[in-house]
């Protein structure tokens, strides 16, 4: 399921972080995590799909598709530290994997570029992720046409 998820990471990498990762089990409808939670782990979609949805001043919207089998979540907290930016609820019976930030931390300080790899992956991720909102919130043509 990783090797999906991280592909910059050693197979070696790969399977530490899948024998650290806690797998977690949701039913449809029940709520990963809330917009504004601390999120301090990783997790990664092993089986399911989780909807996304944001609250911006009561009015409720998800600009992101449902996210499935090895996709990454909670990276922008894992990232940064702030709060979720988002919602994640079940949409029917999902399974995660919790990957521990002090896990990723200790494999960072064996050895650094472990570092630059995993946050390359994060990084992709991410630019995937802003992509994708970005054609929902405008689905028109990605280049503006020039004068006729």
């Amino acid at each position: 399921m990783l090797e999906h998820s991280f592909k910059n990471l050693t197979a070696e990498e790969r399977t530490t972080l899948a024998q650290v990762a806690v797998p977690r089990s949701f039913q449809g409808g029940e709520t990963v995590f809330c917009q504004g939670d601390k999120v301090d782990n990783l997790m990664v979609v092993a089986r399911g799909m989780l909807r996304v949805t944001h609250d911006f001043h009561g009015h409720l919207s998800e600009f992101v598709g449902p996210l499935g089998p090895g996709d990454v979540v909670g990276e922008m907290s894992f990232v940064d530290g702030q709060p979720a930016s988002a919602t994640l609820i079940a949409d029917g019976d999902t399974d995660v994997l919790i990957i521990p930030r002090d896990a990723v931390d200790g494999l960072m300080a064996e050895d650094p570029g472990f570092a630059g790899r995993f946050y390359k992956d994060i990084l992709l991720h991410l630019a995937h992720r802003l992509r994708t909102t970005n054609l929902r919130a405008d689905p028109g043509p990605a280049i503006a046409p020039g004068p006729a």
